[in-house]
Order: C-alpha cells, then sequence, then structure tokens
C-alpha cells in the first residue's frame, strides 16, 4: 500500500498498517511507532512526529496527509483519487478482487465431515462440513493447493451394530419404498440394533465378533460391510454436496490398518522414549504415552496407546494417521477413482489394490476440523508428533461446539420434548438427531410459499432453484457465523429473516444491488466527483478493506469475520441505497460514477458469499 511504501522510504523496514478506528482521524493507522519504541527505548509519541515530519508527499497519489497522534501515524487520503482506484480496482480485476497468491506453491490439507457411514448427516455433522468447506474455499482463494480429505470409520463397532442387524437379525438390505439408505440405516437399523443390544448381552457378544471378521477382512463379512458403507457414504455426500461441500480423498480406516503405519511410529516412539510400558497396577501391560512435560495434559495423567492385549486405541491409531498427513511415513496408501463429483471434480477412495499412487507430500499446515469434545485426544496427538520431532505447530485441530435445535423446530419433525426442554441435542444411537436434509427441506418449503406468492410468473423451476439456494444460505451462514466456541440452537424462523444477520439478507442485498443494475443503462464511470457523501466513503471503504480481510482470516482462522465482513458490507450499503440516490440523478456522471459503486459492491458481495458457500441470487 502506499501508507507502507512511505514508511519504508523514511527506514521503517517492516510497515505495520491497520485500517483506521474511526474515519475522522484517517483511513489507515499506523502503530510502527510503538514496535520500535521497544527495541530503540524511546518515547512512541517522539518516534511518530519524527515520521511524520521526515514524510514527503509529494509524490504520493493517494494519500494527502499524514499526523502523529499519541504515537499513532494517521493518514488521510485524497478521496476523489483513493474512490476512482478502489473502483478501477475491484470492476477490473471482478471474481479475481480479493485473491491473493500467498499461498503459491504451498499445500494446505484440511480434513473434515468424518461421519460414520452408518447414518446420514445430521446438522450438527452440517456444522463441520460447512466450516470444513469454508476453510477450503478461503485457502483455494489465497492461492493455495488445498487437498480435502474425508476419513471414514469403517471398521468400528458403530458398523458392526449395523451388520449384525442385516446379517443375524434379518433387516432387510434395501429400504423401504422412498427412503434413503443411510437414513434407513441410522433411523431403523442402527438404532434398534442398538436398542435389541442393551437388552442381550448374547447379541453383543456377536457385534464383537462381527467386529474382529470386519477388521481381520474376512471375506465375507468384510465385502458386505464395504457394500454397506458405500451406498451409505454415496448418499451422505449427496447431501455434503447439497451444501456446496467438495471432497478429493476418501480415507477408509479399514484399508489404512491394513498399512500398519501404527508399527512404524511406535518404534519411533520406543526410540525417542516417548513412551514406556506399564510394569504394574490397573494399566499394567499396556504401553502409554508420557505426558509429563506437557503443561497441561501432564496433570491428567499418561495416555494409553497399546493396551495389555495388544490392541491399539484410537489416540494411537489417530497419531499414526497425523504423522502421515505430515508425510513422516514411509508407507502411503493406494487410491482409486471411487466417483466424481456434481463439479466433475474426481474423487479417490483407498483401496489396497488400487493402481493410483497420491502422496500428500509436505504441507504448509493440517487443519483437521473436529468438535471440541475430542480437543484432549487432539492436543495428545499433536503432543505425540512434537515428541517425534515433528513440526506439531502444522498439525491444527480446529475445534467447534456442537449444534441443537429449537423445540418449536423439533415438535414439527416429530420430536416429543421433555417438560422444559429448551433445545435439543444430537444423539445418534438414541435416534434423536435432526437429519440435515430434513431441515433443508423444511427450510425450503417455507421459502417455496412466499416466493410463489411474491412471484406469481415464475415456473416450478425457478421457484426450486431460488427456493433451494436461499434454503442452503440460511444454514451455511447460521453454522458459521457464531463463534465456534459456542453452541448453537438453530430456529427456521430466526435463520430466514429479511432482516438483520442472516444468509437471505446478504441474499437479498446482492439481489436489491442487481435489481439497481438492470435499471440502468448498465453505463458507469469511475471517474469520481470533486465531494463524496460519507455513505459513499463507508462502503467504499468497506469494499477496500476485502483483501486484508481475506488474508487476516488465512492467518487467524477466525472464520466468523467472513459471514461478519459480509454483513458489515450489506448494512453499509443499505445505508447508501437510503440515502445516496443512484437512478434518479441528473447529473450524467454523478450517476455513472454511483452505478459504478453498486456494480462494485455487488462484486465484492459476490466474492465473499462464494467464499462461505452462501450462492449469490439476482432475484429474490
Amino acid at each position: 500500500s502506499e501508507a507502507e511504501a512511505l514508511l519504508r522510504w523514511v527506514g521503517v523496514e517492516k510497515p505495520l498498517i491497520q485500517p483506521a478506528r474511526d474515519p475522522r482521524f484517517g483511513e489507515v493507522t499506523s502503530t510502527s511507532a510503538f514496535a520500535l519504541a521497544k527495541s530503540l527505548r524511546r518515547d512512541p509519541r517522539k518516534i511518530a512526529e519524527e515520521f511524520a515530519a521526515k514524510i514527503d508527499l509529494s509524490n504520493a497519489r493517494l494519500i494527502n496527509s499524514v499526523v502523529a497522534v499519541d504515537g499513532y501515524l494517521n493518514f488521510k487520503v485524497d478521496w476523489q483519487r483513493y474512490s476512482e482506484e478502489i473502483l478501477k480496482t475491484v470492476i477490473g480485476q471482478g471474481e479475481d478482487y480479493g485473491k491473493s497468491n500467498i499461498g503459491l506453491g504451498k499445500k494446505i490439507i484440511i480434513e473434515h465431515t468424518s461421519v460414520n457411514p452408518n447414518k446420514a448427516l445430521h446438522v450438527g455433522h452440517a456444522r463441520n462440513v460447512c466450516l470444513g468447506d469454508t476453510l477450503y474455499r478461503l485457502f483455494s482463494f489465497l492461492g493455495y493447493d488445498v487437498v480435502v480429505l474425508n476419513y471414514i470409520d469403517d471398521s468400528g463397532t458403530q458398523m458392526a451394530d449395523v451388520i449384525l442387524g442385516f446379517k443375524e437379525l434379518g433387516y432387510p438390505l434395501e429400504p423401504p419404498d422412498g427412503a434413503r439408505f443411510d437414513a434407513y440405516c441410522g433411523d431403523t437399523v442402527y438404532v434398534e440394533v442398538s436398542r435389541r443390544i442393551e437388552e442381550d448381552p448374547l447379541l453383543a457378544e456377536k457385534r464383537r465378533r462381527i467386529a474382529k471378521l470386519i477388521e481381520e477382512r474376512d471375506d465375507e463379512y468384510y465385502r458386505l460391510n464395504r457394500e454397506i458403507v458405500e451406498k451409505v457414504l454415496k448418499e451422505q455426500l449427496k447431501t455434503c454436496w447439497r451444501l456446496g461441500a467438495r471432497y478429493h480423498i476418501l480415507n477408509m480406516e479399514s484399508d489404512i490398518l491394513s498399512y500398519d503405519l501404527w508399527s512404524e511410529v511406535f518404534k519411533k516412539l520406543i526410540r525417542v522414549g516417548a513412551v514406556y510400558k506399564a510394569e504394574s497396577g490397573q494399566k499394567a501391560g499396556c504401553w502409554l504415552l508420557n505426558l509429563s512435560g506437557h503443561p497441561v495434559l501432564g496433570r491428567e495423567g499418561d495416555e494409553i496407546l497399546v493396551k495389555s492385549d495388544g490392541s491399539t486405541t484410537y489416540v494411537a491409531r489417530d497419531i499414526a494417521y497425523g504423522a502421515w498427513k505430515l508425510g513422516d511415513t514411509s508407507r502411503d496408501f493406494k487410491y482409486k477413482v471411487w466417483m466424481r463429483d456434481p463439479w466433475s471434480g474426481e474423487i479417490l477412495i483407498t483401496d489396497v489394490k488400487g493402481d493410483i499412487e497420491k502422496p500428500l507430500g509436505e504441507a504448509e499446515k493440517v487443519i483437521n476440523v473436529i468438535d471440541i469434545r475430542q480437543k484432549r485426544p487432539q492436543e495428545v496427538v499433536r503432543y505425540a508428533l512434537e515428541l517425534m520431532g515433528l513440526k506439531s505447530d502444522k498439525y491444527i485441530h480446529f475445534g467447534y461446539e456442537v449444534v441443537a435445535l429449537s423445540i418449536k423446530d423439533a415438535v414439527k419433525i416429530g420430536y416429543e420434548p421433555e417438560p422444559g426442554q429448551e433445545f435439543v441435542h444430537m444423539s445418534g444411537r438414541r435416534g434423536l438427531y435432526v437429519k440435515t436434509d430434513t431441515l433443508l427441506d423444511m427450510l425450503k418449503e417455507k421459502i417455496k410459499l412466499e416466493v410463489r406468492e411474491k412471484h406469481p410468473g415464475w415456473s416450478e423451476e425457478k421457484v426450486e432453484e431460488v427456493s433451494e439456494k436461499i434454503a442452503v444460505g440460511a444454514l451455511r451462514y447460521s453454522l458459521i457465523k457464531p463463534d465456534t466456541d459456542k453452541m448453537i440452537i438453530l430456529d427456521a424462523d430466526e435463520m430466514l429473516k429479511l432482516e438483520g444477520d442472516t444468509g437471505p439478507y446478504l441474499q437479498y442485498s446482492y439481489a436489491r444491488a442487481c435489481r439497481i443494475l438492470e435499471k440502468t443503462t448498465r453505463e458507469y464511470s469511475t471517474k469520481a466527483p470533486v465531494e463524496l457523501v460519507e455513505e459513499e466513503k463507508q462502503l467504499l471503504r468497506r469494499i477496500a478493506y476485502f483483501p486484508e480481510v481475506v488474508e487476516d482470516v488465512g492467518e487467524s482462522l477466525l472464520i466468523k469475520t467472513l459471514p461478519n465482513y459480509a454483513y458489515m458490507l450489506a448494512s453499509d450499503f443499505s445505508r447508501f441505497y437510503e440515502k445516496v440516490p443512484v437512478l434518479h440523478v441528473d447529473d450524467v456522471e454523478l450517476r455513472k460514477f454511483r452505478v459504478a459503486e453498486v456494480l462494485a459492491f455487488k462484486i465484492v458481495l459476490g466474492n465473499v458469499l462464494r467464499l462461505i458457500g452462501v450462492q449469490p441470487v439476482e432475484e429474490m
């Protein structure tokens, strides 16, 4: 930026620039004097005053004054030139505005979704999908090579439950008419078998036997298990695609186990002295990870990795899998092309007989989107990788809180609440969950009624298309806008409001801009008037922040910053729309300039909406 260039010219090697908190003080502020004050042991106010006196503005195009105030350097701009620069840049770059090559030549691995393949996705899973997919969109926008993984736990007891139902308890392999296979497995087979196991200890023993046969890749049971897993997975992916999520690689746990990554990782842990075998007490015969060097985990006791019977724990398997993600295992998985997604992208799936090798190589970051209930196990994994000498700061647990449903919406889909209950938590084993598709369909039907009433001339196909976009946008926005450490209680009525902080409000703002542009000849000009009103300045100011906002989120991973920015941008446009006439202006050049402002807003809002997976809508 010009402010950074001016500071470098007076000797500041690493200028610190940020948007000014109050426009009265200027457009950007530098805190460089404070940073230098520590090393120079001088008063930051004096340093700032010296810089302000030295800065030469004779060759500056945009900045027309620099003032030192209490150690801060405040830069003011020539708004006529600045607004022209913003509009030329945004309109010239279009959908590329805000993109960056900061990630060029670097790889990021993101693993998300990872739902057990025995049920349909519920709205808690949808939060995982939407957060993970937003990270994928963000880092792709920043120029990184992003690989999205989906870990499929196809060998645990939850799959043994389903196989027990089909193989031993007579449940038909075909779902009832009209039912999806994932919903049938989760709502009927899994729930009912779980209940019967609680009542009959013999069934629990049969389940253990089946789980062992699957893990040992017994021909009959393993083949049936794989068939069911893939059928469920195809249905789950339909839901994920409906939410706009993309995947590149599906890693099946049963295949990963066959590569025995753990043996190699276990030897490394022994070699560096990170594990020991307990000789006495309740954990005698177990191998444990020594956590005494960890400031928090050490207080809670060491972690069992290998049980006394020789079997590994989930955490042990996650450590081995984490080492693979960081490129520290000698063995790699083989794949086959399983299917194509709706965008014609290939999806690979692990297959021990596969003919495709795809080493991930070294990644800048490995981001694991997993709910906060797994905070401790994930930190154990990260610490184990650190003890192995790996760059564990690359291994990131992106945690998030769970999702519940408001009582009134739960009742609408058949749930009977307890007295005094305020919201409904999800539980797959008890069958207490709201499927993502069920909620989307409920939202969509509600929207369709309003759309048909507002646009009686629309074809049913158009009503369907627009209503789907609004329903998905409403849900995605509701799932990513809160702090990730806050539980979400979803409420359909709140999600669909056209006023306030909602997805439909943003889509409505986009449609409003489209409507204004349709009423013009689409002629625009970036030549600015001498004076701009405050609402114009604020809109342009917000538009100019966008590239910096995107880069900041790439650094901080604070996803909520993107929906928050989108809402503030739409709010600024709303004030602009109310106070600044666009179509009814006699001055032709001024009208063309304001058309350019609306066009720039439409471009930037469209870009940020696509980043968060909310599809822009041209008519509502």
